[in-house]
């Protein structure tokens, strides 16, 4: 009887020692989670395509996702026609714009737009002035304006109009490229929900563009979108029409009718040798 009791007691204990072991990894497992979840981002900005009528597969690597072209492109239009919009006077406009987007400028971008400023000031080039940009029709986002400088930078080709008047009356009109400078930012989201930045022209300048080109490569773009539409449909009767291909074929026909609706690069009108101010 008492061995009984005795084998009893060690199955017991023996089984208290296995619950506190898998207690004990339970705990562990729990610590180790935890601290995996501590470096995971507590906030994910993720940037979709514009066009999501076939879908988007958005890839997130180190809780960063990439940023489409369109969406960066739109980024850097937005914000430099803001930061050159003078409604009714340079002198109190310019900097008051540089002050309300000032969240959206890297530093040394902002220092190089005060030093424009008070530059322009001692020239008396702002007082009365206003200023407008706008995008030259047809001069429109295309995947070639977009150029990635590695997963954090991008240069973007903006064309744009530019317009600025004197006490009513009209003193430039001219056609300009900027290439500015967009970088990845995420400094502070309660004021910069984007993540991005304009780095003003890194190393390059804005150059005037040619009328006579921006013209010309708006008219070959207009011929090489028109030879890229699909064709309408052909008129042969139902029963005349070949056989529906099947496996490799179809998917080869497939790929070559896609191709040929794929629209053509954009033509880049040419700049001109000298810088704009």
């Amino acid at each position: 009887m008492a061995n009984g009791y005795i084998d009893a007691l060690r199955q017991a204990q023996k089984t208290i020692g296995t619950l506190k072991q898998a207690l004990f990894g339970v705990i562990a497992l729990g610590v180790v989670g935890m601290l995996i979840a501590r470096q995971l981002p507590v906030n994910l900005s993720i940037h979709p395509a514009p066009n999501m009528r076939a879908g988007d597969v958005i890839e997130v690597k180190g809780g960063v996702a990439p940023v489409p072209s369109p969406n960066v492109y739109g980024f850097a239009i937005y914000i430099w026609q803001q930061i050159n919009r003078w409604s009714t006077d340079g002198s109190k406009d310019y900097g008051s714009q540089l002050f309300t987007f000032q969240n959206y400028l890297t530093p040394s971008c902002q220092q190089q737009i005060k030093a424009d400023i008070e530059l322009r000031s001692a020239a008396g080039e702002l007082s009365q002035r206003t200023r407008s940009l706008g995008e030259i029709p047809g001069q429109v986002f295309t995947e070639e304006r977009v150029i990635a400088q590695g997963e954090y930078a991008w240069t973007v080709l903006l064309d744009l109009q530019l317009q600025e008047t004197v006490r009513g009356t009209p003193v430039k009109d001219a056609f300009i490229r900027y290439p500015l400078r967009v970088v990845r930012y995420d400094v502070d989201r309660e004021k910069n929900l984007w993540g991005l930045a304009l780095d003003c022209y890194g190393d390059q300048r804005p150059q005037r563009l040619d009328p006579a080109e921006v013209k010309a490569a708006v008219a070959q773009r207009g011929v090489a979108k028109a030879k890229n539409e699909p064709q309408p449909p052909s008129e042969t009767p139902i029963q005349q029409r070949p056989p529906v291909q099947i496996g490799n074929e179809a998917a080869s026909a497939a790929v070559s009718g896609a191709a040929s609706t794929v629209p053509a690069p954009a033509i880049l009108p040419q700049v001109r040798s000298e810088s704009i101010n």
